[in-house]
């Protein structure tokens, strides 16, 4: 089930109709609980109904490993036991239907007699993101950071919440159990910034992400890039426009899955934060995809040694973490490129020690304002190239991620690299005012990052509720009007 499908909107507003009413406006009563388990389990099942079994075997494997881990003495084999089983369930679901095929086509191309072996398996809605919640459950238990969930259903709940169950944000128990024994009043600040998160949600997604989507592909725009007489203007505006396609349909979602929340009397973290103003790459890690970056810190980088070992250590737990990171997003070599691109880039920043340049010659402390004028000036230079650079690979980078292979990649980027840049030729476009209409879809994306990167610096105060009430007018008119057609959100299946 989409958010962006009549049947989620039925199904939300039964859930609201009873959050609404005695059962659900002061507290989380029985009633209330039952409808959002019933509400989340419907929205699973919507999909593929068997896939809910998997989904159910995860929840119950990490639900029991949890409570054994409480109860065994602390440092016996048991407790490393549940945890090793726990991780393996997991992440053999994950392998088995992400990975099977993958690695399948990579055995047949090393050994010829098993050319023979493919799988057909249909990816189940959301396992890399419920997979991964469980999974810190788990490890926080271990470490003592959470107590076990006693209450299966209330560890269900927590599982296939169905605002964040499909693509994020990845909340973990220590930021959802607490919520769920609190009185919960109906605040209508609260529910006007939730309306407000949805609205901009539906217009990132309806407006520029499916716009944008349209041009790529129905309109030819992406394949375009592959021709061996390329045109590297052309090419350089597709990347540009799947760089805001896929920030308008994850952050769409992202935004939606919060408002919701809101809706329903809960609060999830924050995923997306004007990726596109980073300074630095590891600045860029701490805006996109948030809950991602952290889960990969806490529970991979930090294990492994972080930056507690050395130089040399550092370097390759980056590279493996970001590799890894690659990987999670599919199974595909394309991913693994992106990643690779975006490690490497992670260990040149910390070679040159150029993390975050921008950020500090662009504050307005009184010790920047005591600085040397030419050291500011130097500083600020250095950072805007940098970013500049930044902003280059993460282009690149995004188009690895959406080709259909390396060697596509590779067609694509050529032209680009060799500077076949020509003015573009409208005359070859079946519909060149397509081209200008997603092109005028980038205003509202860079308005939404100056914007952010002003209030950052003090400069520019955070909109009020009239402000936002003319804004959510204007999406709203928007939606109407522009939305272009519907396509299945990119994360949809990961």
């Amino acid at each position: 089930m989409s958010f962006v499908s009549v049947a989620f909107v039925l199904l939300l507003a039964v859930v609201l109709g009873v959050r609404l009413s005695p059962w659900g406006r002061d507290r989380l009563s029985p009633v209330y609980f039952n409808v959002l388990l019933l509400a989340s389990l419907t929205f699973y099942a919507w999909h593929i109904p068997v896939y809910l079994g998997i989904l159910l075997a995860s929840i119950t494997i990490d639900y029991v490993a949890g409570i054994v881990i409480e109860d065994a003495l602390p440092g016996s084999a048991r407790r490393r036991t549940l945890l090793v089983v726990s991780l393996v369930a997991n992440l053999g679901l994950l392998a088995t239907f992400k990975y099977a095929g993958f690695f399948g086509q990579q055995a047949a191309a090393l050994v010829p007699a098993a050319s023979g072996w493919s799988s057909d398996l249909i990816l189940p809605m959301g396992i890399s993101f419920y997979t991964f919640a469980s999974m810190s459950y788990t490890i926080d238990v271990y470490r003592g950071e959470l107590k076990a969930v006693r209450s299966y259903a209330r560890f269900m709940l927590f599982v296939c919440f169905f605002p964040h169950l499909v693509a994020g944000p990845i909340v973990r128990a220590t930021a959802f159990m607490y919520q769920l024994p609190r009185r919960r009043r109906v605040c209508w600040q609260v529910w006007s910034q939730g309306i407000y998160l949805i609205i901009f949600g539906l217009f990132l997604k309806l407006v520029i992400a499916d716009n944008i989507a349209s041009y790529l592909v129905a309109g030819g725009g992406w394949e375009r890039g592959y021709a061996p007489d390329a045109n590297a203007t052309m090419s350089a505006i597709a990347a540009v426009l799947f760089s805001a396609q896929i920030f308008g349909d994850f952050a769409g979602y992202s935004s939606m899955a919060i408002g919701i929340a809101y809706l329903l009397g809960f609060r999830f973290p924050l995923n997306f934060n004007a990726p596109y103003i980073a300074s630095s790459f590891s600045d860029f890690w701490r805006r996109w995809h948030i809950t991602l970056s952290q889960w990969l810190r806490d529970y991979l980088y930090v294990p492994l040694g972080g930056n507690r070992k050395g130089r040399v250590r550092t370097y390759i737990n980056l590279a493996l973490v970001m590799l890894l990171g690659g990987l999670w997003h599919g199974a595909a070599w394309t991913f693994v490129l992106w990643g690779a691109i975006h490690g490497a880039a992670l260990m040149i920043e910390r070679v040159l020690g150029l993390g975050g340049t921008l950020v500090r010659a662009g504050s307005v402390g009184a010790a920047a304002a005591r600085a040397p004028w030419t050291r500011r000036l130097a500083g600020g230079t250095i950072g805007l190239l940098w970013w500049c650079v930044v902003q280059v690979v993460v282009i690149v980078a995004w188009v690895c991620f959406r080709s259909r292979d390396l060697a596509s990649a590779i067609d694509f980027l050529r032209p680009i690299a060799l500077g076949h840049f020509q003015p573009v030729d409208y005359s070859l476009l079946d519909n060149p005012e397509q081209l200008e209409f997603v092109m005028l879809l980038l205003v509202p994306i860079v308005v939404l990052h100056v914007r952010t990167w002003l209030a950052e610096r003090g400069s520019l105060r955070r909109p009020g509720y009239g402000e936002k009430a003319l804004m959510s007018g204007v999406m709203v008119y928007a939606i109407l009007s522009l939305h272009g057609r519907v396509n299945s959100f990119i994360y949809f299946q990961f």
